[in-house]
């Protein structure tokens, strides 16, 4: 198991055994788990007939302040604890913010207050502000993404779970059409599963079937053409994934996603030859590894961080500039192919 898998192993293990504390502080991007570990909280603390008088759910971008001071002042009806729940703090104006930070102070001692936030990066004071009271008074997590093996083992272990297996080639689909963020792979999972019976394999027809064939067989096939030295074909795939309503950003992530995969084969190849490639050292399976193998050949060292150095430099206009993002990834993948570094 992955460090980070069992950092979130401890904290839903926590949960169910620990005594609950008053005041939760949960940052960061992972917002599957987030909601996960929310959602088994509610069910720790509060009966199920009392949640209706005692559970209260506020977001950051519709905050009606005198609400919330009742609401985080009231005791509990009919049950021990009463529980408040607020998302989005980055979305609450700098007075709200203070506000909330002050009411952390004063919680009675039959309430469980938990602030939630998609922000990673305790760079603002009231953000640190919040995460010291966690620490010194109840708990705050960092909700972070699961790495490419974490997230792999997790969706083998929900299709277990279900009564379903998946085959190779289809959880490689899989993950190269929908990325890795456990909320997106989850959400495309129960489609999966509804439309598949019980106790047999997912295959990747099913995966192409379900998750659309625009994503699954023209951005697979994109990147497989990444390479071949025909700058036009790699040029006509783009404008397929594209023409198919896939986002920019999405097939930007994802380019990176294979060039970082490719450099990781090169350096492995140059250590200790393909054998190292297909023990699994680049954290994918067999099928993949094979296809990695393959596309590999086709690039030098210098052309996979060329490669790289323009797909971060595309990523930075995207945020910085006006220009279409699709010219900027025609811009990168042309100058690529070309040998031509952009400028960082």
């Amino acid at each position: 198991m992955g460090r980070t898998l069992q950092r979130y192993k401890k904290l839903f293990d926590d949960l169910k055994g620990g005594k609950p504390h008053r005041f939760y502080f949960l940052y960061g991007p992972e917002e599957f788990l987030k909601k996960e570990f929310i959602s088994e909280l509610i069910e720790a603390r509060l009966p199920d007939g009392n949640r209706a008088f005692n559970l209260d759910i506020f977001h950051g971008d519709e905050f009606d302040r005198d609400v919330f001071d009742d609401r985080i002042s009231s005791f509990p009806l009919f049950t021990e604890r009463r529980m408040v729940i607020l998302k989005k703090f980055e979305a609450l104006s700098t007075t709200n913010k203070d506000v909330v930070i002050d009411r952390v102070a004063g919680l009675p001692d039959s309430m469980v207050f938990v602030v939630e936030t998609a922000v990673d990066k305790m760079d603002t004071a009231r953000l640190r502000a919040l995460k010291k009271l966690a620490d010194e008074t109840g708990l705050s997590f960092r909700f972070q993404y699961l790495s490419h093996d974490e997230t792999i083992a997790r969706v083998k272990m929900r299709l277990r779970r279900e009564g379903f297996t998946i085959a190779p080639d289809a959880l490689d689909l899989l993950v190269d059409s929908v990325g890795t963020p456990l909320i997106d792979l989850v959400n495309e999972l129960d489609k999966i599963m509804l439309s598949t019976e019980e106790g047999t394999t997912i295959t990747r027809d099913t995966v192409s079937a379900v998750v659309g064939k625009y994503r699954t067989e023209n951005l697979f096939a994109f990147l497989d053409r990444l390479g071949k030295k025909d700058r036009s074909d790699v040029i006509e795939g783009l404008h397929r994934v594209l023409d198919g309503g896939e986002e920019p950003v999405f097939v930007l992530a994802m380019l990176m996603r294979r060039v970082i995969q490719l450099l990781h084969v090169k350096l492995l190849m140059s250590e200790g030859g393909p054998g190292r490639v297909g023990k699994g050292a680049v954290g994918v399976s067999s099928f993949q590894a094979a296809i990695l193998l393959d596309q590999v050949q086709h690039f030098q060292l210098d052309d996979l961080e060329i490669y790289l150095n323009n797909l971060r430099w595309t990523d930075v206009k995207i945020k910085t500039s006006a220009a279409r993002p699709q010219s900027l990834l025609e811009t990168a993948i042309v100058a690529s192919e070309a040998r031509k570094l952009l400028a960082p």
